[in-house]
């Protein structure tokens, strides 16, 4: 009924927790995906066990091509009515699968949206900050499935949201594959882009927002984020960090003006594109010397002439807009 899709990268002192977490699921009909993007740390040996302990576990091996590419294979090769997304750093509360499973039956949602434990995610954000490892370990609490509230909606744009500090009781924020049950025919169709290595999300969520899903949010915190310096997005320089974030504005902005109305077009902008738009401001301005001026100019102008720039959110996205034709016009 259910493939849950886990790409896999070198992530040996994680994995075993994030497998757990789908062993442990309250509801049993699922099959588990796990992509080995070329590992080579022990997350082989580690996969080959749990697959060889269940037969529900199904491990693809492939060489290493990103996150994206692996997310790909793993959608192509699932079999379930409905796929979740989780990230082999992460885990899920043990009633995920049951409590979703059951609002998309209620619903006959397309997608089923929910929460991370922020009170963990802040816990973890702070230790970090001064050089504390705090232990990813949650009390789960037990839900009564047939209370659990959601709200249904036909127009996603209307809750969702980029931006950390958007107003809303039902806001489903940020463009993550991850805290999503997703009706496998819905999204067979859309696939990530494997040439963007950071903020590939973006393209895709902005295709699924606009291919229309029927949705059901629930505030539930089932997903437990699990943030690291080691991440990918951590881990990238100015550069690598404002070529990336750039392509995937242009490639979600193509997406976006094929299918969304006039409306949904100024909404998306203001919640989604506009806080990408400022990344890729202050990476560029954060380069310094290492970066190729006249490709990042031709870059922003190609931006301004599709539209990319219109709607800004507030005045923190005004200001960046007059840096933005500043550089453009200036080179500085």
């Amino acid at each position: 009924m259910i493939s849950v899709v886990v790409p896999v990268f070198n992530v040996e002192k994680y994995l075993r927790r994030c497998l757990d977490s789908v062993l442990a699921q309250t509801y049993e009909n699922w099959e588990l995906i796990c992509v080995n993007d070329g590992s080579t740390d022990r997350s082989a040996a580690i996969l080959a066990e749990y697959a060889a302990r269940d037969r529900r576990i199904r491990v693809i091996a492939k060489n290493n091509a990103g996150v994206s590419a692996a997310r790909n294979d793993g959608l192509a090769a699932a079999r379930g009515k409905f796929v979740l997304f989780l990230d082999s750093d992460d885990f899920i509360h043990p009633q995920t699968l049951e409590i979703t499973r059951e609002i998309a039956r209620k619903s006959g949602a397309d997608i089923v949206s929910f929460r991370h434990d922020a009170h963990m995610y802040r816990r973890i954000r702070a230790g970090m900050g001064v050089g504390i490892r705090v232990p990813a370990t949650a009390r789960a609490r037990k839900y009564d499935v047939a209370r659990v509230r959601y709200k249904y909606t036909d127009s996603l744009i209307r809750y969702a949201t980029e931006r950390n500090h958007a107003f809303g009781r039902w806001r489903v924020r940020h463009c993550y594959p991850v805290m999503h049950l997703y009706s496998r025919d819905f999204i067979a169709g859309v696939t990530f882009d494997t040439d963007i290595k950071i903020t590939e999300d973006f393209p895709w969520w902005t295709r699924v927002i606009f291919a229309h899903p029927r949705t059901a949010i629930t505030r539930l915190p089932l997903y437990y984020y699990v943030p690291h310096w080691s991440s990918a997005l951590n881990k990238a320089g100015a550069t690598k960090l404002y070529e990336n974030v750039g392509l995937a504005i242009v490639r979600a902005y193509c997406a976006a003006r094929t299918s969304a109305g006039p409306h949904e077009m100024a909404r998306w902008q203001r919640e989604f594109l506009w806080p990408f738009i400022i990344t890729c401001a202050r990476a560029i301005r954060g380069c310094g010397g290492d970066i190729n001026t006249k490709d990042a100019r031709m870059r922003l102008i190609e931006m301004e002439r599709m539209g990319c720039f219109d709607n800004p959110s507030g005045f923190r996205a005004w200001k960046y807009r007059r840096w933005i034709r500043r550089f453009i016009r200036m080179g500085k």
